[in-house]
């Protein structure tokens, strides 16, 4: 899809008669209009090639600077 290397996309099917056809195709990559990330790192000066989505942005170290007194359990 798109050229893009494994991301996600969507794709719409229509069914005439017994026949399903494929109607429409995208990938959801740099620059698509599907997810608002990209104006607000255009706003920040960022472009698509230094920033790339993670599953998991932030992970609780196994020891906090500060003790952990803050966190709530």
């Amino acid at each position: 899809m798109m050229g893009y290397a494994n991301c996600p996309g969507a794709v719409v099917y229509e069914k005439r008669g017994e026949k399903i056809f494929r109607r429409a195709r995208t990938g959801f990559g740099p620059g698509d209009l599907y997810s608002p990330m990209w104006h607000l790192l255009a706003l920040a000066g960022l472009s698509e090639s230094e920033w790339t989505p993670q599953f998991h942005y932030w992970r609780r170290p196994a020891v906090m600077e500060d003790g952990g007194a803050n966190l709530k359990d």
